[in-house]
Order: C-alpha cells, then sequence, then structure tokens
C-alpha cells in the first residue's frame, strides 16, 4: 500500500493549519514555557495539526496557487492565532502587573530576578505571583481553554478567510487588554490599600517622633504587612482568576461567533 497522494490545495491547507496551530503554541501561556524543549513544541505542533487537519472544511478555490497569494494567507493565520493565544496570554500578565505594583509599594521593585519567561529582570515578588496563578491556571484546565478556542477557530475562520477582519477583531482585543489591568487591580488592590495605610501611620509618627528613622523601620514593616496580606487574600485569587477566564472565554465565543457570521458559518 503506497503512501496517500495529496494535491496542491490540500498540502497548502494543511501548512496554513500548521502555521496557525504554531504561533498559539509559541504565545500561548503554559505552551510556550522556555523550560518546555523545542523538539515538544514542534512535535506538539505537528501532532495537533495532523488531528485538526482532516476535520477542516476549505474551498480548494481560495487555496493559494502563487507564493504571492500563500503568504498574504500566512499573514492571516498569523494574525489569527496570534490574537487567540494573547487574549489567553493576558490573563497570566495580569498577575505579573498585579505582582510590579505590589513590588513597588513593599519597597522590592529594586529586587529583581532574570525571568525565564520574558528574558528580562522582573521582580522577584512579581515572579512568585505569576506562578502562583499559572499553577492556579492549571488547576482550572486553563490550558483546554487554549485547544478548545484553536479548534472551534477552524470550524468557523477555516483557511483562506483573511478577508474576514474587521475593526470589531480589534475591539475584543482592547476589552481583553482593559480586563487584565481590571484583574491586576482586584489582585493587588488589598495589599496596596493596607500599606497606603501603613505609610500614612508612619507619615504621622514621623511628625510625632521626628527622631525615628522612618526609612529604616518602615522597609522591613512595609514587607512583614505585604506579605500578610498577600498570604489572607491567596484564598480569593482562584475566584478572580475563574472570573477572568469567564470573560476571556466569552470574548472568544464573540469573536468566533462574528467570524461565523462573516464566513456564513450556522454556528460552533
Amino acid at each position: 500500500m503506497g503512501a496517500p497522494i495529496i494535491n496542491e490545495a490540500e498540502f497548502a491547507a494543511f501548512v496554513l493549519v500548521l502555521i496557525r496551530v504554531s504561533i498559539v503554541v509559541v504565545i500561548a501561556p503554559i505552551f510556550n514555557n522556555s523550560a518546555i524543549p523545542a523538539q515538544v513544541k514542534i512535535a506538539l505542533c505537528l501532532m495537533l495539526t495532523f488531528v485538526i487537519s482532516p476535520q477542516v472544511r476549505y474551498t480548494a478555490d481560495m487555496m493559494p496557487t502563487s507564493w504571492f497569494g500563500f503568504g498574504v494567507l500566512g499573514l492571516g493565520e498569523i494574525l489569527l492565532g496570534f490574537t487567540l493565544a494573547f487574549m489567553v496570554r493576558l490573563i497570566l500578565d495580569a498577575a505579573s502587573v498585579a505582582g510590579f505594583y505590589i513590588s513597588m509599594q513593599m519597597g522590592l521593585s529594586m529586587a529583581n530576578t532574570m525571568d525565564p519567561q520574558s528574558g528580562v529582570q522582573s521582580p522577584t515578588l512579581s515572579m512568585l505571583i505569576t506562578l502562583l496563578m499559572t499553577l492556579l491556571f492549571l488547576h482550572i484546565n486553563g490550558h483546554y481553554l487554549i485547544i478548545k478556542a484553536l479548534i472551534n477557530s477552524f470550524s468557523v475562520a477555516p483557511p483562506g478567510m483573511l478577508n474576514t477582519w474587521r475593526p470589531e477583531v480589534f475591539t475584543e482585543i482592547i476589552k481583553a487588554m482593559a480586563a487584565m489591568y481590571v484583574l491586576a487591580v482586584k489582585i493587588c488592590a488589598p495589599v496596596v490599600a493596607v500599606l497606603f495605610c501603613v505609610k500614612v501611620a508612619f507619615g504621622i509618627t514621623a511628625k510625632a517622633v521626628p527622631q525615628m528613622n522612618i526609612m529604616f523601620v518602615g522597609i522591613p514593616v512595609y514587607i512583614l504587612v505585604g506579605m500578610l496580606i498577600i498570604g489572607f487574600g491567596m484564598p480569593w485569587w482562584p475566584k478572580l482568576l475563574e472570573g477572568a477566564m469567564f470573560s476571556v472565554d466569552a470574548g472568544l465565543y464573540r469573536l468566533l461567533c462574528w467570524f461565523a457570521r462573516q464566513a456564513g458559518v450556522s454556528g460552533i
């Protein structure tokens, strides 16, 4: 029995599917972890592509017949894959932003460590909060949300649907970015509020007792109070993360439904 013969349109569709899957794996949280070997990521991309490609519905007439046409459609796959992965990635980026705010309030903004994910210096406390949020993300099966959105995207926006891009897509991205900052504020608000009250108390003390070195006394207190409030606030983090996941899932659903209407698909 010989190897199956595929035509040019099938091969082009396979490559376009591979491009979208690869972009999601490279950008989406968990999958883009630098601790995962490149060989494993390549194998994951190929495995997902081989599983998804037979189920993708496409029109052979829409497949490119030239390198220029293939480049244009490949750009569309890159944009769509980036949109799906970026909207989910913002959830964990919110934890990093919250950690940065808390580090500034606790006086730990100078305690930086090389972040293996981004390759830049980040506050150590910010990396700790991001790691905890990543564990919670896995606990509530956030990685399944990425795979589900990726598979659903092919049912409503098969390869060759670059012409469906409209301003509504970027509106959803902006909403997701706004939700990221809202989540970051919810995470860091208790610590920032309590530390603000502590700093006001130290300010009053400095006026009453000028001989006291507030800088020397205050920094250990800020760190102690900040860590205590973080510990007390952790039980509420799963609820915040679940709410953010529902929000992103709803945004992805609206985005895919909008693609479905543009493509004339009955539903997802």
